[in-house]
């Protein structure tokens, strides 16, 4: 938990309303390396497109796409509808930016070559949410804190170390379990 999260996250939602691409692309990339930087990792760059892509099966909305060569890992969000051409609420934007961000954290903290859709990946999603959104209208019950009476200050602060230290020792089980690339024969 960091107050810097709730001032970040409110420029986000500032820049959205405002319908402003650009100014919005620059607030996720200022959260997303605020993230990135708590967490030791590399950073990734982030793009906010206009209208989602979509087809017959629904939109797409968000991608992640690790480096390939000299790139860097690039985060994609839309914030548009495909439909009607709307500008997504606040939280399926914020939602979708740390979907994203989630799978970042597993190829580049927890070091997994590919980052699936399990349950252990939305409880990480959702924890990470829950500890960006404090102290703002967008958390997890909806009151943002108001001075030392506000719900911020009633709930014990997560054990951010404890969590970090859970990812670290997940990190080392994998790693203990997956054959070492190098060592393994070629084909």
């Amino acid at each position: 938990p960091d107050p810097g999260f709730a001032r970040l996250v409110g420029a986000l939602e500032n820049r959205l309303a405002l319908e402003d691409r650009d100014a919005t692309e620059q607030a996720a990339s200022a959260l997303t390396r605020k993230i990135t930087r708590g967490l030791s990792i590399p950073g990734a760059s982030v793009s906010v497109l206009g209208c989602r892509p979509a087809d017959g099966e629904g939109e797409l909305h968000g991608i992640y796409r690790p480096a390939e060569g000299t790139e860097s890992d690039r985060i994609t969000v839309w914030m548009r509808t495909a439909q009607r051409k709307d500008v997504v609420a606040i939280r399926t934007f914020l939602r979708t930016l740390l979907h994203e961000i989630g799978h970042h954290v597993d190829m580049r903290l927890l070091n997994l070559p590919h980052s699936y859709h399990t349950k252990g990946f939305y409880r990480r999603e959702s924890a990470l949410y829950r500890v960006i959104t404090m102290g703002t209208v967008l958390a997890p019950g909806g009151c943002a804190a108001t001075g030392p009476h506000g719900p911020l200050a009633k709930a014990p602060p997560p054990d951010v170390e404890r969590g970090l230290s859970l990812l670290r020792k997940a990190r080392e089980g994998i790693a203990a379990r997956r054959p070492d690339e190098r060592s393994a024969p070629k084909r």
